[in-house]
């Protein structure tokens, strides 16, 4: 703080007199006393100065005696006269001790006892030395283990108050308890000059360490060689320091570790004991091909353990259930691995020779050929097959390609024109070997023929066909194991898992029970079992597309079976799909369940808590120092150096009344400036001493006898006042104050907007993660300690002014005024004495401050690095629209049905551009997104219109259907056909002439013993003239012999084309009652006891507007956010029917019902009779599923008329799932002009809107404004405003309350000089040695009051302090 004159008043205090006694009497007892104390005049000071004083403690000029340059110590005794005794130094030293603890004896055996705080003392010192070496040690260390360790630990951001906040608040009370240090090293270096004296004024009774600034201390400091104040001042910054870069000590980080040695469950193993295969039965099915199209076609997520691509299989292994790791942790182990082999060569120049094969087809022509290779030989291969019956699916085409997939043993006397079982009509005709030898050399063979012929005729007679070209690969087929090193990557929500391997070894070992040579034959055998459809486009004759080909065709963009003539695109492709159909065969049924442990490494990301090398450099650096200040200042400190705290004005009253000469120099300078002071006294020396006369008293002395000064004396006479106040209690530094916390307050709330709109304020780089995050906490704490050292600056001046403010106020009691001391103390203890003394503006200011001193700790974790995702603008476009006449699903839907088993059975993730009920359009990209990673997956905001199906049905009553037993038993042994005939009424949308009314037969087989069983079917409904075909599934599938074929118009127009209900579903339990009807009867016949729930559903489809989250660009649909329906944008589409228009679709649900048997192949349901087998029960795949699905209700509540709601439900729920696989894959059109159904017509263009999406990239790093300590910070700051300002009015006038500078020892002397405070009748001798309580106990100024102000004495107007009631008359 600064010394200034401020403001004019004329001083003036009326204030009663707490003593009896008036001040008249006050004067004229003084006078009675004969010689005053007061020394009128500057000329009667030069003729005393070397006379003889009472002994006392005094500040007197120190004597040069014979003018001589010879400085000599006075010491006054009862006996002897003032003696100059040159260089004579009295020396003594007191004991360290607590200045509220009285004491009289000491080592020397005198009767007085140096004050000195007990913040300077050596133990206290050396303890702070020991904190600081400590906190250096620890700061080390943990830097050495943060770095050794990668991360001191795993820490969470909520739990960030430890480690965040602690060690600033740790050297933020280190700070408050070093202040306390430098407080008093700074009050007590002018006593030091004193006692060290004979030094200037300057140095001493002028010198002021206490208002000014911290740069203008460290400058005198360095000036004067106060090495003291320098250290402890130092001490402050230096603290200061360490504790900016304390906030930035500790960081967040994501860090990957690794975990050697840590226990894993290998949870399967190679092992095929189980497996068979003959021509004509196998444990193997169809899962494998079915699994290799969902997740190569459609997208489904392959198990873990298993990588399509690379034909590879690995055994699937975890942590241990008690083995505690984050999500997305990673694991590795070596352990065995299959990887498929399929070498394959092209063979050239093959020409198929034209043969018959009646054990295949009594009319159709068959082409074979002989292969040879340098390693395998093969005879009569089937490579092409012409029309059953002259049967063409397409009646006009003019060729077929036809595709061939087979495995073949390396055996020239084997004839594979051979039947393949034993041919019933003669035993001469060998048949086919079984293909599992697995001592022989395997080979499979595709081939691609393609066959030419002319139109068929009207007649239906048959035209020449010829084999127009052919293309042949033979490969060999088989695996290998060996040693691999496999990690699993956990995704992040724990739950899916990718694989990654590394072969390490071969071996020679197979797996169990499984040769490599049977591979082959494994995979024909699962690929003959599966049913994917007719072949569309390459159904051109009787023989549908083999599932291998179709698997091919669907692989390259449903590419035409002709595609793949070409030999390299044959055995590329050819290659892939064994691979991922080996591989899937292999997981599926050579991995059996297993239980072992291995050890293994762990690599996952964790966000771990680091020491930054930033901060420890700086913080370690500071604490450094401090320990070295620390041990300085037991050296140096001022020690010894004053008889009692000198923070009081009392300390300088009671030295004052021991020292009459330098009390005589300053008399009348109470309203002196500074300058005016500074001038008297300057040219003098001073020092401090004890005297012995009539016991001890500290003295205060000049050396130099003061100049002569004639006429007043030099006294500065009565004027209008003009005031010295420090700069912070000023209006303007307060309004400055304030203004910069409500600055600080509104930055703050834009910062959070701006941080909560923007994901933070700026990108931080990964590399510079702990320097941009510590200056962001560097910064914002130096900001802190501008705003407390503003409001400490404020309480220091309030402090020290508030017992002169009571003073200049009038009439106040010693505890409020001299004795009062907040300066010093510790925050709590400043605040009590405060609040004790009534100082209660000075308790809102102390409050403030207190609440300042805790800045920097909230304004260290005000800021945060955090990931975010950087939002980026992209336009796209739709690409296709959803065209519904293009597949009614009655022989084929791209195995939908199969897919919808899947996802219901096995939790399977959704298929690309499809969610639940959804089936999406796809999009893409007109303008490329930028700044995306390789190999991130970046997400994407978008809207992207969808289709969705819904089912409305209606529940048939039990009361119009009847259950009877049929004429013939279509059930097997043991069960007896139930038909279930139902009467309806016409109810399509449109008329259909001369029908009214429908009957529908169903039939069921039911146990012919009365056991209680379930039974039920969906079916795919055709309304006919009169009736309603449909009783299950329509079999399709021409591997089997019980097939029936249907031509294309037929099948495109199953339902009726009236609007018609085209699904249903029965489900129901009862039980055959078996009739007496005698002994003759050979047949017996059956009641039925049945309770049914039937419905019949129309099938309608409606366009939505969606807003999806989705992955770019792989474009897979989030999870964790999936699509949301705007339901105001719901609109049914109209569709064109034979005999109808409006919103009713008849698609034929044919190949949904039976395409679900690979997903029910192991599946039972319970009968109603628990202890029955559950293969009396007759149900269908599609109701299987409805009563066996996951989260599905049990059949129970399915079953019977009652719960047909409850039927409805689980119904449209498959339904739905189902729906968004059929149309997402057989209805998608890349002709976007394509006329489609739409809301307003059957068929028009589809609307399409500009796609605007946000593509977030993840993985940048943003400083990120924290929402908590933001709140915080901010309650602080308007706490302070509002105590400061509050504070500030009720201190109103504490800028005119003294002259000059108070916080020198002639400055508080000046205005003690001429009054009767330091007066004998007031101070007794010694007075000076004693603590506050001391004085009160002996009564010393108990009793009396004390003013501020002017006064008058003898005529003479006086400006200080002194007794009772002061006026200016």
């Amino acid at each position: 703080m600064d010394s200034h004159y401020q403001g004019e008043q004329w001083a003036l205090a009326a204030l009663p007199l707490r003593d009896a006694r008036s001040m008249a009497d006050l004067r004229a007892a003084e006078l009675q006393q004969g010689e005053s104390d007061d020394v009128s005049s500057d000329a009667t000071v030069h003729e005393r100065c070397m006379e003889l004083e009472r002994p006392s403690f005094t500040i007197q000029p120190t004597v040069r005696c014979n003018d001589t340059d010879k400085t000599a110590n006075l010491l006054e005794t009862d006996e002897n006269p003032l003696l100059c005794r040159p260089d004579v130094a009295e020396t003594w030293r007191a004991e360290e001790y607590d200045s509220g603890r009285p004491g009289s004896a000491t080592s020397a055996g005198r009767p007085f006892r140096m004050w000195n705080p007990i913040w300077l003392q050596t133990r206290n010192l050396a303890g702070f030395a020991g904190i600081f070496a400590l906190s250096l040690l620890a700061t080390i260390l943990l830097y050495h283990f943060s770095e050794v360790h990668r991360g001191l630990g795993v820490e969470s951001a909520s739990r960030e108050y430890g480690w965040r906040y602690g060690p600033t608040a740790f050297l933020t009370v280190l700070l408050s308890l070093w202040n306390q240090v430098d407080f008093a090293t700074r009050t007590l270096t002018p006593w030091k000059g004193l006692r060290d004296g004979p030094s200037s004024a300057d140095r001493t009774v002028l010198l002021d360490y206490v208002s000014p600034l911290m740069v203008t201390v460290l400058w005198r400091s360095i000036k004067a060689g106060h090495w003291a104040v320098l250290t402890s001042s130092s001490g402050i910054l230096l603290i200061q320091l360490a504790t900016i870069f304390s906030g930035g000590l500790f960081t967040l980080e994501p860090t990957v570790m690794k975990r050697d040695g840590a226990p894993l469950t290998v949870k399967s193993m190679f092992d095929g004991g189980d497996f068979t295969l003959n021509r004509t039965q196998s444990n193997i099915g169809a899962f494998p091909a079915l699994m290799y199209y969902g997740s190569r076609i459609q997208g489904l997520a392959p198990p873990a353990g298993l990588d399509v691509g690379l034909g590879f299989v690995a055994p699937d292994f975890a942590l241990q259930a008690d083995t505690k790791t984050p999500d997305g942790t990673n694991y590795t182990t070596t352990v065995p691995g299959a990887q498929v082999q399929f070498d394959c060569d092209s063979i050239q120049g093959l020409n198929g020779t034209k043969t018959s094969l009646p054990w295949f087809s009594v009319l159709a022509s068959f082409w074979i050929v002989n292969i040879t290779t340098p390693t395998c030989n093969l005879t009569n291969v089937i490579v092409a097959e012409g029309p059953d019956h002259n049967f063409r699916h397409q009646e006009n085409a003019t060729r077929a390609y036809e595709g061939y997939f087979g495995d073949f043993i390396c055996d020239s006397s084997i004839d594979y024109s051979s039947p393949r079982t034993p041919y019933p009509y003669s035993s001469k005709i060998p048949h086919l070997p079984n293909p599992s030898n697995a001592t022989a050399d395997h080979r499979i063979v595709m081939s691609t023929a393609e066959l030419r012929f002319p139109p068929q005729s009207s007649e239906g007679r048959s035209s020449p066909m010829y084999l127009s070209n052919l293309t042949v690969a033979v490969c060999k087929p088989w695996y290998t194991l060996g040693n691999h090193d496999i990690t699993y990557r956990n995704g992040l929500d724990g739950a899916t898992k990718s694989m990654t391997q590394n072969r390490i070894s071969n071996t020679t070992s197979i797996i169990p029970g499984f040769a490599p040579a049977n591979l082959g034959a494994a995979v024909q055998y699962s690929l003959d079992e599966t049913y994917l459809g007719t072949g569309g486009q390459d159904w051109v004759l009787s023989k549908q597309v083999v599932t291998f080909f179709q698997i091919l065709s669907a692989m390259n963009g449903n590419v035409s079976v002709g595609a793949f003539m070409d030999p390299q695109r044959l055995i590329d492709s050819g290659t892939e799909a064994f691979k991922g159909i080996a591989s899937q065969l292999i997981h599926e049924y050579m991995m059996k369940p297993a239980n072992s442990s291995v050890a293994g490494t762990l690599s996952y990301q964790e966000n771990r808590l680091w020491v930054t090398k930033l901060s420890v450099s700086f913080v370690c650096t500071c604490l450094s120092l401090l320990i070295g200040l620390s041990v300085l200042q037991i050296l140096v400190r001022p020690w010894d150096v004053a008889p009692t705290n000198p923070n009081s004005i009392r300390a300088t009253a009671t030295v004052l009344a021991a020292s009459p000469a330098f009390r005589s120099i300053i008399h009348g300078l109470g309203v002196a400036k500074s300058r005016a002071i500074r001038q008297r006294i300057s040219g003098l020396n001073f020092r401090s001493r004890v005297t012995a006369r009539s016991g001890p008293s500290f003295v205060i002395e000049p050396v130099d006898c003061p100049p002569r000064v004639e006429g007043d004396g030099g006294r500065i006479g009565i004027r209008k006042n003009t005031w010295w106040a420090p700069i912070p209690v000023r209006w303007w530094f307060q309004i400055l104050m304030i203004l910069t916390s409500l600055g600080v307050i509104i930055v703050l709330e834009v910062l959070q907007h701006s941080s909560d709109e923007n994901q933070g304020f700026i990108d931080i780089d990964s590399n510079g993660f702990a320097y941009t995050h510590g200056f962001a906490t560097y910064i914002p704490t130096l900001v802190a300690f501008f705003i407390g050292s503003m409001f400490a600056s404020m309480q220091m001046a309030a402090c020290t002014l508030a017992p002169w403010l009571a003073l200049q106020r009038g009439s106040a009691p010693a505890s409020r005024s001299l004795l009062l001391n907040l300066a010093g103390r510790l925050p709590p203890h400043r605040i009590f004495l405060a609040l004790q003394s009534h100082n209660f503006g000075v308790t809102l200011v102390l409050l403030a401050t207190f609440v300042a001193a805790w800045l920097p700790i909230m304004f260290s974790g005000l800021y945060a690095v955090a990931p975010v995702s950087q939002p980026q603008q992209v336009a796209m476009e739709q690409t296709d629209v959803f065209d519904m006449y293009r597949n009614n699903l009655f022989y084929s839907d791209g195995i939908a049905g199969t897919v919808a088993g899947l996802i219901t059975y096995n939790n399977l993730s959704y298929p690309k551009w499809t969610y639940e009920d959804l089936a999406l359009n796809t999009i893409q990209m007109t303008s490329a997104a930028s700044n995306i990673p390789i190999g991130m997956q970046a997400p994407l905001s978008t809207h992207i219109g969808a289709i969705r199906a819904s089912l409305n049905c209606t529940t048939i009553p039990q009361a119009v259907m009847s259950a009877n037993q049929s004429k013939i038993n279509y059930g097997p042994n043991g069960t007896v056909t139930m038909q279930l005939n139902t009467k309806l009424p016409w109810t399509c949308d449109s008329k259909r002439r001369n029908t009214t009314s429908m009957t529908w037969s169903q039939t069921f087989a039911m146990p012919d013993d009365g056991t209680p069983a379930y039974f039920g079917q969906g079916s795919a409904l055709s309304w006919r003239e009169g009736y309603i075909l449909g009783n299950g599934a329509v079999d399709t599938d021409f591997n089997h012999p019980e097939a029936t074929i249907y031509d294309d118009e037929y099948a495109s127009n199953w339902v009726g084309g009236y609007g018609c209900p085209s699904f249903s579903v029965t489900l129901g339990r009862g039980r055959a009652l078996k009739k007496e009807n005698g002994t003759k009867v050979k047949t017996p016949s059956f009641d039925f006891d049945t309770d049914i729930a039937t419905i019949l559903c129309f099938q309608h489809l409606e366009t939505v507007q969606t807003s999806v989250v989705m992955s770019y660009p792989s474009f897979e649909i989030s999870t964790d956010n999936p699509p949301l329906v705007n339901e105001s944008t719901a609109q049914y589409l109209i569709t064109q029917l034979a005999h109808s228009s409006g919103r009713t679709f008849e698609f034929a649900l044919n190949t949904l019902l039976l395409t679900l048997t690979s997903a029910t192949a192991n599946v039972t349901v319970p009968t109603p009779d628990e202890d029955a087998s559950p293969g009396v029960n007759s149900l269908d795949a599609f109701v299987t599923v409805l009563a066996t699905a996951n989260t599905s209700t049990p059949i129970a509540s399915l079953a019977g008329e009652v719960n047909a709601a409850n039927l409805t439900a689980a119904t449209e729920k498959l339904y739905k799932i189902y729906m968004a696989q059929a149309i997402s894959a057989n209805f998608r059109s890349t002709d976007l002009n394509a006329p489609v159904s739409t809301p307003d017509a059957p068929a028009s263009q589809a609307e399409r809107v500009p796609i605007a999406g946000s593509i977030s990239i993840p993985g940048r790093l943003r400083l990120k404004q924290q929402p908590g300590p933001k709140v915080a910070l901010q309650i602080m700051l308007g706490f302070m405003i509002v105590c400061a300002l509050a504070g500030r009015l009720m201190l109103s006038g504490v800028d005119q309350v003294v002259p000059h500078n108070p916080c020198t020892i002639a400055g508080t002397a000046t205005l003690l000089a001429e009054g009767d405070v330091c007066s004998r009748k007031i101070i007794p001798q010694g007075a000076e040695w004693k603590s506050n309580a001391e004085l009160r106990s002996m009564n010393i100024f108990e009793g009396w009051m004390f003013s501020l102000g002017w006064w008058e004495s003898m005529g003479v107007y006086k400006y200080g302090i002194d007794i009772g009631w002061i006026q200016k008359d």
